[in-house]
């Protein structure tokens, strides 16, 4: 269950029934600002992005697998070595190296556990490289290294405002395409992360008590498993528009200090994940 409750997700829209705000070229903020519930960019965003690709490394682990800490800490190490170029979550399906009793953290979800499912990941630990295979970890450095680097074909960027009196968040996600997209099923899938929390592992020395979990999947921000649709035309043309709002509240069980929302744009038809970006919330 989400721990999170959801007030309003709202999307700016160009027609009544549309999921999305669709601007054509040339890419004009102006008219954006007056809708109340956009976070308008910022010169900043658009100047610092380097037209490069950021990959999606999704870890599948749990608290019970002893190999997964070394998983984790070589993803953390990807991490590091391809800083702003890779984003990773740690996704805890529901199995017995799951399972929370004794002591353990239950960072179980059913999105993480549906996409376990449908990409038959039936061994931990065990990863997904932009959603392009079932990889072991002894593969996930020459996956990464094999698209780093590639020029980006959208850019995404995730405006967010937090009131840590309120614990009301409120997100903008952008999402420009730079290359024409060939399909008719294009997604924003749009997840909760949390970072650094303390709690029981099995690791190969034993359990570890005071263990340090990282990049925790918490689950989608909008319940949606499979991204919200962004396009279901034959084709989307480089220099489309797609702005993706939504506002809610933020439980108090989770630390905020240490709370990432991170988004990836795929092709639905193939799962491939075309770019991915992450936002720390404070």
């Amino acid at each position: 269950m989400k721990r999170i409750s959801i007030i309003i997700a709202s999307l700016a829209v160009v027609f009544a029934m549309s999921s999305c705000d669709k601007l054509e070229e040339p890419y004009v903020i102006e008219p954006v600002v007056a809708k109340s519930d956009t976070i308008a960019l910022e010169a900043a965003d658009t100047i610092n992005f380097d037209g490069k690709i950021v990959v999606l490394l999704e870890d599948y682990t749990g608290v019970k697998c002893n190999n997964c800490p070394e998983a984790g800490a070589l993803a953390l190490q990807l991490q590091e070595q391809n800083e702003g170029h890779l984003v990773v979550l740690g996704v805890h399906p529901k199995s017995l190296l799951q399972n929370p009793v004794g002591g353990f953290p239950d960072f179980r979800t059913d999105d993480g556990n549906e996409w376990n499912n449908y990409f038959n990941i039936g061994a931990y630990p065990n990863g997904l490289i932009n959603r392009s295979g079932v990889l072991g970890s002894a593969e996930w450095s020459s996956a990464v290294n094999n698209i780093i680097g590639s020029d980006a074909p959208v850019r995404l960027v995730i405006k967010s405002e937090f009131d840590e009196a309120t614990r009301e968040l409120k997100l903008s996600i952008h999402s420009k395409f730079l290359q024409d997209v060939a399909s008719n099923d294009v997604r924003l899938t749009t997840c909760l992360m949390e970072d650094k929390i303390i709690g029981k592992q099995v690791t190969s020395n034993g359990i570890d008590e005071n263990y340090v979990h990282r990049h925790v999947f918490r689950g989608t921000a909008d319940g949606l498993t499979w991204g919200r649709v962004l396009s279901s035309a034959e084709s989307i043309s480089a220099g489309s528009n797609f702005i993706t709002n939504m506002k809610f509240t933020l439980s108090g069980d989770y630390n905020a200090d240490e709370f990432y929302i991170v988004a990836f744009v795929s092709d639905n038809e193939t799962k491939q994940v075309l770019m991915a970006a992450e936002k720390k919330i404070k």
